[in-house]
């Protein structure tokens, strides 16, 4: 037995060897490919431009092309010395065939692995992680892709609300046609979308599962216009009748200097199929209000600048719904709102750097009166996941000893009140008249409070292998909303991450 496993363990090495060094032999151009949310190029993308390159790819952009970055690689300033030209140079390798161009039609399959551990002070811990296989093939402009993904970290997920076996939830992450020219694209199917400055996004997340839709952009050199028309889960109410749901978004994003973007979003979620809720070129507040019709309207604004080389700044506001009046008390419903704020800083050549952000969102935000209009999709926030009724304060502090590893001093505090993403929608404020007024502290009632401390690394050990995880010591009062309950303990979670996206190809010249 202990020869069979050892020569098990010698041909599993040589399995993975020659994944890793015949894969990345032989490249292949996808520029239209989005790059999923969980790749490691995003991190190092943002760190990047706060140091000051690679600043003709939109840093107010959530989700990229993988020509949209190939195209900043190329036209973009490069870091002439330190830990950050290194890091430049894994950027130009990950996206060297983009970069270069190969013309004709191309046909790829592969997947990626995410496997690893988690566990929590409190709760036995648990195996992590997902596995997606994906597939596609186009040309330089036209493409057509899928991703289907398994997924323990969903299934886990208490408010997760897709179909789940042992623990475990499988369903497609995206499937589109996109056709991409220089200044505009057209994609037709499901999607990761995001928008806005910053690593959460408070009107559109960037969730693992995609909303499906028809969605455009049009970009020019001081700004672009984008829409969405899609639908997110059905709603079944408590008689077991199921309704649609429908969710439209368009963004209006100015750019007066090259160091600074100012965006306009706004979101609509509704049930009745009209032709105006749907279309990206009207103001959805107005539809709402004169059309008498039901849904649940977000308006975003953000500010996304670079006053300095080296220094970030950015912010995002969020309006759900604000009363103006106060005749009846119905109008003593208090503003629904959202914020969030934060600062980075790079510096000495790439070696260090430093983040702070801060966000909040008011009780009832992302909820509603009628719960076929929440703000979610499959039970997750369409928005950020801070939900409603919370606030978050992060410190990052992060070094490159080595282009290839990059270490992080991590600091959380986080409130949660009563008033959750799936408490019922209060209207306690129609108890008082516009006479005696109604005010609510935030957060409301009883507020959980979460104080953090740790540490966390994401490691570059191949360009097909990479290893991330965090360690946390957390300090916890009024557990679960409950007077003096107290809960403190580690919560660590660590993951090898392969990628094998294009591992099966093939090209030819047109």
């Amino acid at each position: 037995m202990p020869v069979v496993d050892l020569l098990g363990g010698k041909m599993i090495r040589k399995i993975l060897l020659f994944l890793m060094v015949g894969s990345w032999g032989i490249a292949l151009a996808a520029p239209w490919e989005t790059l999923p949310p969980d790749h490691w190029a995003y991190a190092e993308i943002r760190w990047l431009q706060v140091q000051g390159f690679l600043g003709s790819l939109n840093p107010s952009a959530g989700i990229y092309r993988r020509g949209e970055i190939a195209d900043a690689l190329k036209a973009d300033p490069k870091p002439q010395a330190g830990v950050g030209q290194n890091r430049f140079k894994l950027l130009e390798d990950e996206f060297a065939s983009e970069m270069s161009g190969r013309g004709g039609w191309q046909f790829f399959g592969g997947g990626r692995l995410v496997g690893g551990f988690e566990s929590r002070h409190g709760v036995e811990g648990r195996e992590a992680g997902y596995g997606v296989i994906i597939y596609g093939a186009g040309t330089d402009h036209l493409g057509i892709y899928a991703a289907i993904r398994g997924d323990r970290d969903q299934g886990s997920n208490p408010d997760y609300a897709g179909k789940k076996w042992r623990d475990l939830t499988g369903f497609t992450e995206a499937a589109y046609l996109i056709f991409a020219a220089k200044r505009w694209e057209v994609k037709l199917g499901r999607d990761h979308y995001a928008r806005g400055p910053g690593s959460d996004h408070l009107i559109l997340n960037d969730a693992a599962r995609g909303v499906d839709g028809l969605s455009f952009k049009l970009h020019w050199r001081w700004g672009q216009f984008e829409g969405l028309i899609g639908q997110v889960n059905d709603f079944s109410d408590s008689t077991g009748s199921r309704s649609n749901r429908f969710f439209s978004g368009h963004r209006l994003e100015i750019v007066p200097w090259p160091w600074l973007r100012l965006g306009f979003s706004e979101t609509l979620l509704f049930s009745s199929l009209r032709f105006g809720s749907m279309n990206p070129f009207l103001p959805y507040y107005g539809e709402l209000v004169n059309e008498n019709s039901e849904g649940n309207g977000m308006l975003g604004l953000d500010v996304n600048a670079f006053p300095l080389k080296g220094l970030q700044f950015y912010g995002e506001l969020l309006l759900d719904d604000i009363q103006i009046e106060e005749k009846i008390p119905k109008d003593l419903e208090p503003t629904e709102w959202g914020w969030l704020v934060g600062l980075r800083w790079a510096g000495l050549n790439g070696l260090l750097g430093a983040a702070v952000s801060y966000e909040g969102i008011t009780n009832r935000t992302y909820n509603a009166k009628e719960p076929q209009y929440r703000y979610t999709n499959y039970g997750l926030p369409l928005g950020s996941d801070l939900g409603n009724d919370a606030d978050r304060l992060n410190l990052v502090a992060s070094c490159w000893p080595d282009a290839r590893l990059r270490l992080d001093a991590l600091f959380e505090f986080h409130r949660q009140g009563e008033g959750g993403m799936d408490a019922p929608f209060d209207t306690t404020y129609l108890n008082y008249t516009v006479e005696q007024g109604y005010d609510e502290p935030f957060p409301t009632g009883i507020i959980e409070r979460t104080t953090g401390a740790g540490i966390g690394f994401a490691a570059f050990a191949h360009p097909l292998l990479q290893a991330r995880g965090e360690i946390m010591r957390e300090w916890i009062s009024n557990v679960g909303n409950i007077a003096d309950v107290k809960d403190n303990g580690w919560r660590g979670r660590v993951e090898i991450i392969l990628r094998l996206d294009h591992f099966v190809r093939r090209q030819s010249k047109m």
